[in-house]
């Protein structure tokens, strides 16, 4: 079995569909309007997000105007499988994919919107999403968004969206404002997300942070964007104890590569051995293990077509074969497809065994499908 850990939706289209809202928020659900050129665009009364008003925004929509012809334009005329379902099972048959997770491309607005109006975009979004796979449940997975704007509303939309909705992950945000993932206030969730068994997948959602906010050039904000994001949710889930206190939480990290965690097991292992006699002075819970073994224990994370052969080497030594999964990114600007599974396929330094497991078998045992 192959499995995509990532791909997204072009959601956009039907904006005034996904966030249908009910009362009290109906005035917030998009409208649509269509303008002299022909073209659909959506009035939205959204309030900005936390950072929205200062960050630095890059445009690369024209890689997906077929009017642009960007690579020939077959980027372009691929974003039909974003919205339309029967295609994308199609389109999917070309990667071999028998499974794929969907999440939405515009996550920060259901995950970051604050208060009771994030709640309700967020279970909007779930329903929609689930309405939008009916016939495909088997192939497609979409990926539940839990509103981290009202963490207190997280943990009842998650048990919501799996035994109502039949949702086998949810998305988990890197932070979200002053909240790191060690916050309390998230808590209920890491409790319920034990408690059905269900992962928890931190695909950043955006270039939010003081990080990328410094640089206002494509190359440098996206090359930051998500390791760093990434790297601030692990290490607030491994030293601010979360991994000790929630043994059996899984979470997968995307778009950062195999490699990626490596280094923060080598660093906070080597500050660990200083600490560890003195924890009770600078951690909020004792860590009965090094940060390392959490890792391998507790995380997963997807990796490219084009991993560097020796980092990739290292990935499997040091974080192991078991938890590492396959992900296509499809159909954004940066995705390998159709040739992220014949490439992974086609590695040397993947055994046959390996390869089973990072192409679906690992993404099997982790999602019960």
């Amino acid at each position: 079995m192959i499995i995509d850990l990532d791909s997204h939706l072009r959601e956009n289209v039907y904006l005034d569909e996904v966030f249908k809202l009910d009362p009290p928020y109906e005035e917030y659900t998009p409208v649509r309007k269509v303008g002299p050129d022909g073209k659909v665009r959506f009035e939205t009364k959204f309030p900005p997000l936390l950072s929205e008003g200062s960050m630095k925004v890059y445009d690369h929509s024209y890689m997906y105007d077929v009017n642009e012809n960007w690579r020939g334009g077959d980027l372009a005329r691929l974003q039909v499988v974003g919205h339309d379902m029967a295609k994308r099972v199609e389109m999917n048959a070309y990667e071999k994919l028998d499974k794929q997770i969907l999440f939405p491309t515009g996550i920060s607005r259901p995950a970051m919107t604050e208060g009771g109006l994030g709640a309700a975009l967020a279970r909007a979004y779930n329903n929609w999403v689930s309405g939008l796979v009916k016939g495909y449940e088997d192939e497609l997975l979409p990926v539940a968004i839990l509103p981290a704007g009202a963490p207190e509303e997280m943990a009842g939309e998650l048990r919501r969206s799996v035994a109502e909705l039949g949702l086998k992950a949810a998305h988990l945000v890197c932070y979200h404002g002053d909240r790191n993932l060690d916050n309390e206030a998230f808590f209920p969730l890491y409790e319920a997300a034990e408690d059905l068994d269900v992962p928890l997948f931190c695909h950043p959602n955006g270039q939010f942070g003081f990080i990328t906010e410094r640089f206002g050039n494509f190359l440098a904000m996206h090359t930051l964007g998500r390791p760093t994001n990434c790297t601030q949710a692990l290490v607030g889930l491994v030293a601010g104890g979360v991994f000790e206190k929630f043994p059996r939480l899984k979470v997968v990290f995307f778009e950062c590569s195999a490699e990626w965690p490596l280094y923060w097991m080598h660093r906070m292992d080597a500050d660990f051995e200083w600490l560890v006699n003195d924890q009770h002075r600078h951690l909020p819970i004792h860590l009965s293990m090094k940060p390392s073994e959490y890792i391998r224990r507790n995380c997963y994370v997807t990796l490219e077509a084009d991993e560097v052969p020796g980092a990739l080497k290292m990935a499997l030594d040091e974080f192991g074969e078991d938890h590492l999964l396959m992900a296509t990114d499809y159909p954004h600007f940066d995705s390998a497809y159709p040739h992220t599974v014949s490439r992974l396929q086609e590695n040397p330094v993947l055994s046959g065994i390996q390869k089973e497991k990072i192409l679906g078998e690992n993404a099997r045992a982790l999602l019960h499908v």
